[in-house]
């Protein structure tokens, strides 16, 4: 019973985790990718330096304005 639980406990933490960035791939148009950049940029893995492409770049932007105009 008690192997049971911890599975459980686990399944619940990875869809905690995760929750947020399978709900946006579900609900946007284009979701995968924003989910990516969104991931990559709260990991610290992604950041504004002279070594991100200009195509994640423009399209981080993009998101953040209209993020900001609530479109």
């Amino acid at each position: 019973m008690e192997v049971v639980i911890r599975i459980l406990q686990a399944i619940r933490r990875w869809g905690q985790r995760l929750g947020p960035y399978v709900l946006l791939e579900l609900v946007m148009p284009g979701g995968t990718l924003f989910a990516l950049l969104l991931f990559l940029y709260q990991s610290k893995k992604l950041s504004f330096g002279a070594a991100i492409p200009r195509a994640a770049m423009a399209m981080t932007r993009a998101l953040v304005v209209n993020v900001r105009q609530g479109t």
